[in-house]
């Protein structure tokens, strides 16, 4: 059976893993001297836009086990950057919440650099363009999930 994807297209997740790597690699490599792991800066990355979730919808989220999660948000909670808030109706349930500090202004900043080297040397016009790509990628994998469900 014929493939239906053009042949210049045929690599694009194997780039996306790799993209997924290197950036993994240079965030971690930044956020060292902070104390940082890359791993507890995507817990506070979506703390940031989602706060208040629950132990659990934060582990589906990042695609980890709720118990390797845990570990990493007491490593946060005993650096004073999250804050567990037992449920009221459940207390069996866990609320996480960002707490504003230095410390995660530092992260978004070494976040900020990293991507303005990563854009480096891309026009405004094809970043645009990249965005609107990467959105409709998102979608569609939005779509493909939500139809496997």
């Amino acid at each position: 059976m014929a493939s239906v994807i053009p042949k210049s297209h045929q690599l694009l997740i194997s780039r996306f893993g790799k993209i997924n790597r290197l950036m993994g690699q240079v965030i971690e490599r930044e956020l060292a001297p902070l104390g940082v792991s890359y791993q507890e800066m995507r817990i506070a990355g979506l703390l940031m836009g989602e706060e208040g979730l629950t132990q659990k919808a934060l582990a589906e989220k990042l695609s980890v086990r709720a118990a390797t999660l845990s570990v990493a948000i007491s490593k946060l909670e005993a650096q004073g950057l999250v804050k567990r808030v037992p449920s009221q109706s459940d207390k069996r349930v866990n609320y996480l919440h960002l707490v504003p500090s230095k410390k995660i202004s530092k992260v978004d900043e070494v976040l900020m650099s990293v991507e303005g080297g990563l854009v480096q040397g891309i026009s405004n016009s094809d970043l645009n363009i990249t965005a609107q790509v990467l959105t409709q990628i998102i979608e569609n994998l939005n779509s493909q999930k939500e139809a496997q469900l």
